[in-house]
């Protein structure tokens, strides 16, 4: 199976899921007839030629910062295959994608912009399952397309399966980093948004002779909840219960968002098992993959086998106090709100607060603000509002994309965390 395939696909998977998602939406389609590319921003048509467009294009890529633990991962893997293993270690690479929009009429780009993005946070990670489905529909929708003729040489399913798991997220960027890359492409600015693919796994067609062969029953991740169900929500100290298939090794640990550091398992059975979370997880998607370890012997002395890479989002919880309020009108106040994380939030992570006026009616006050860019981790950010009515809010964050929960009283109401704005 060619691997080399892995890039072309992710991006295919991207543009057949933009492209299903414009069509099904009828506000999309309303635009009129919209196409979805995966071009060079100067092949795109525009000036009297612009049209209704999305184009998705492969800017950079980047060395994963997880590379040396897959490399280790992946030669395990080959190792599996009877009588051959590997020379080189896999490239890990992150995909960095540029989503621009086109549109010949007024609000045309700013709406498939904003749909575009929609789908993008909808779905921030592309399972094994989606891949296989987008890159069938890539196959046999345009037989004389170059992806499909490099696909039909290959089995989509074995090409689905080494990727497994892709994990996507947006990138932002400031003035300055826009205006560098949109020179670089030596073409007219348009609205356009960054999203990062990650990781993508290229491994060696070297293959040579081994005799360090070991068959290893494969552990398989199908769900990932908390002891209460799949609908409670995961936050710091949480206990995961993991089910799936062969699950029980020898020495069975957990490897958490691509941490070095291993983790022991609490209870271990063939179908379910559980763990604790450790206090330095980021909120926000994370992964998680059960490894199974053998004794090490002379012959070998590192064998690990792991399981596909299954995803989780991570809330934080939080606290929030107001201070420094000051007047900015008839009822409005410029006040600062100082939040409290668990757990922290890092240094290039995205913070958005959130505020919902506390009342019945549905017209109530809703306000949105995002932080300020950091130069550390920290478990407390200020930030400062502006004319806010006054009144009682809700207050909860958002990390990454991942918001804090709502706690209730014991009537059922939400009622906390909220600050009071006088």
């Amino acid at each position: 199976m060619n691997n080399a395939l892995s890039i072309a696909a992710v991006t295919a998977v991207l543009k057949d899921l933009l492209e299903n998602g414009l069509v099904k939406d009828a506000i999309a389609t309303s635009l009129g007839d919209v196409i979805v590319t995966a071009l060079p921003p100067d092949r795109v048509s525009q000036g009297t030629d612009e049209r209704a467009q999305i184009n998705l294009f492969l800017y950079q890529v980047t060395q994963n910062r997880n590379a040396d633990w897959m490399s280790e991962e992946f030669r395990s893997k080959q190792q599996r295959t009877p009588g051959s293993r590997s020379q080189n270690p896999p490239l890990a690479l992150d995909l960095h994608y540029l989503l621009t929009a086109y549109g010949a009429k007024d609000f045309q780009a700013e709406l498939l912009l904003g749909y575009a993005m929609q789908l993008l946070h909808e779905m921030p990670v592309l399972t094994r399952n989606v891949i296989e489905t987008s890159l069938n529909n890539a196959a046999t929708v345009n037989t004389s397309s170059v992806l499909s003729q490099a696909l039909a040489a290959v089995s989509v399913f074995d090409l689905a399966e080494h990727i497994g798991q892709i994990k996507i997220c947006p990138e932002f960027f400031n003035m300055e980093e826009t205006s560098k890359l949109w020179s670089s492409l030596q073409t007219h600015y348009r609205p356009s948004a960054g999203y990062q693919a990650s990781m993508v796994l290229i491994s060696s067609r070297n293959l040579k002779p081994s005799v360090e062969v070991m068959p290893f029953s494969e552990p398989i991740i199908e769900q990932v909840i908390t002891p209460s169900g799949a609908d409670n929500i995961i936050v710091a100290g949480s206990t995961l219960i993991i089910r799936g298939k062969q699950l029980r090794g020898d020495i069975t640990r957990i490897r958490l968002g691509g941490m070095d550091k291993l983790i022991e398992v609490q209870v271990v059975q063939e179908t379910q098992m559980s763990v604790t979370l450790p206090p330095n997880l980021y909120a926000g998607v994370q992964s998680v993959q059960v490894i199974h370890q053998k004794m090490a012997t002379p012959a070998m002395p590192h064998y690990e086998v792991s399981s596909n890479v299954a995803a989780f989002v991570l809330h934080p919880i939080i606290s929030a106090t107001v201070s420094q309020v000051q007047e900015s009108g008839i009822d409005l106040r410029s006040p600062e709100i100082t939040v409290k994380f668990n757990p922290k939030v890092g240094k290039a992570q995205r913070v958005v607060l959130l505020l919902n006026e506390v009342t019945t009616d549905q017209n109530g006050q809703a306000y949105h603000f995002f932080s300020s860019p950091r130069t550390e981790d920290t478990d407390s950010i200020t930030i400062p509002l502006k004319n806010i009515q006054t009144g009682n809010y809700f207050v909860r964050v958002q990390v990454d994309g991942a918001e804090s929960p709502l706690y209730k009283n014991q009537a059922g109401e939400y009622d906390s965390p909220q600050v009071k704005i006088v």
